[in-house]
């Protein structure tokens, strides 16, 4: 005849099977995600000079606009900075950055209150120093009559 297993010992058994069936999910369970933070998402905001680039004289960077751009990317590598100026520099502004890019941008609406001008450095054709880089000329989204340059720019992969 067997010997009777008292109600604790059963419980001991069990509670000791939950505790290994726990332990294992913890270690099958992939890495949490690191949560990135206010100090992070400062160190991402680019700078156009480490392309050896310069800002449009007059247009001042917008941290605030800057670290809410990047806050959305939600974790990666991607650099932003979103410079504000006077709203009638949006096409001087464009023209500059036409000259240091040596490239013309697309136009979306031409000769409108919302005309921007956008230069896509992130394609195969892009010259290699500047690949990943693209700037955006416009009226500001956010800042009423304002204009806003906006640079993404998605560092190559070590």
């Amino acid at each position: 005849m067997a010997a009777k297993r008292l109600p604790a010992d059963i419980t001991r058994r069990a509670t000791r099977a939950l505790l290994a069936a726990a332990a294992l999910a913890v270690l099958a369970a992939p890495p949490a995600r690191a949560v990135e933070g206010p100090k992070a998402w400062l160190a991402r905001i680019f700078d156009p000079a480490t392309l050896h680039l310069q800002v449009f004289p007059g247009a001042q960077l917008n941290r605030k606009l800057s670290v809410d751009a990047i806050q959305l990317e939600r974790g990666g590598t991607k650099r932003i900075a979103i410079y504000i100026m006077p709203l009638d520099k949006v096409k001087p502004a464009a023209e500059f950055i036409a000259k240091q890019l040596d490239v013309s941008g697309q136009v979306m609406g031409a000769d409108s209150p919302y005309e921007t001008h956008i230069f896509d450095l992130t394609g195969a054709k892009a010259p290699a120093k500047l690949k990943g880089l693209r700037v955006e000329v416009s009226r500001s989204q956010f800042v009423d009559n304002k204009g806003q340059i906006t640079f993404t720019y998605q560092p190559p992969a070590p």
